[in-house]
Formats: C-alpha cells, sequence, structure tokens
C-alpha cells in the first residue's frame, strides 16, 4: 500500500476504512509477536511501540475520536512518513490477524462460594410457603 492512498477517512462501513482497519489490527499483531525481554535492544523495543500505536491509530481511522488523514494518522502515532510507510508495506504483507475465539466458556456458573441457595431452591421454598398460607 502507498503511503498516499491513506488520504480522507469516511464514516460508516466504508470498505476502505475497513481495510485500513485491518492493517492495523495486523500491525498490532505483528508487535505482540515481537521478541521481549533480556537482550532484546531499545530501538526493537521502540519499533515495537511505534508499530502497535500507528496499528492502533489505523484501527481508528475514521471513527469520531480516530485520525481522519495522513497527517493526523502520522501525528497521533508518533511516527515519522518513513516508519509510516514501512509500517503499512509491512503490514500489506501480512497474513490477516487471527482472532483468538478458542475459549471455551463454562457451561454453568460456579457455585456461589458463600453456600447461598440457588434459583430454584429459593423458588422451591417460596411456593412452600405460600401453599401453607393459604
Amino acid at each position: 500500500m502507498k503511503i498516499n492512498e491513506v488520504t480522507e477517512a469516511r464514516y460508516g462501513d466504508d470498505p476502505k476504512t475497513k481495510m485500513i482497519a485491518d492493517l492495523g489490527r495486523r500491525l498490532m499483531d505483528i508487535s505482540a509477536k515481537m521478541p521481549m525481554g533480556k537482550g532484546v535492544s531499545d530501538e526493537e523495543v521502540e519499533k515495537s511501540n511505534k508499530m502497535s500505536a500507528f496499528g492502533d491509530a489505523l484501527t481508528r481511522f475514521g471513527t469520531p475520536m480516530g485520525p481522519r488523514n495522513m497527517q493526523d494518522l502520522i501525528k497521533t502515532a508518533g511516527v515519522s512518513p518513513e516508519e509510516a510507510k514501512a509500517f503499512l508495506d509491512m503490514a500489506s504483507k501480512a497474513k490477516p490477524a487471527q482472532v483468538k475465539g478458542d475459549e471455551v466458556e463454562p457451561e454453568d456458573e460456579p457455585e456461589d462460594e458463600f453456600g447461598a441457595p440457588d434459583d430454584d431452591a429459593m423458588a422451591a421454598k417460596a411456593d412452600r410457603m405460600a401453599r401453607r398460607g393459604r
């Protein structure tokens, strides 16, 4: 993607805005997978942070509170035009970001840890008390 293709934001379900947001998610995914820790240079950490900030700004491009043009985008992310171009090129060559949806939800809510009766038990007790009162 060329840097001048990101020009003005449009609101709504514009395919171009969706594509820009996808590029942002790709950059944040790349940044998250970069090795961090002992032995990583300050320059690599800075690059990862800038990449993530630029990706985040791309995901908000065209929203009411997000950047609306390339100058806003660069200013919001705190990157140079050269870095922005490099990040856009990197994102356009990357695979789409993987959405993690394989987490299994619990089948039922866990029991109350204080031993309170469940809703069914309370309803049965209320029914018994109502029948006695007649």
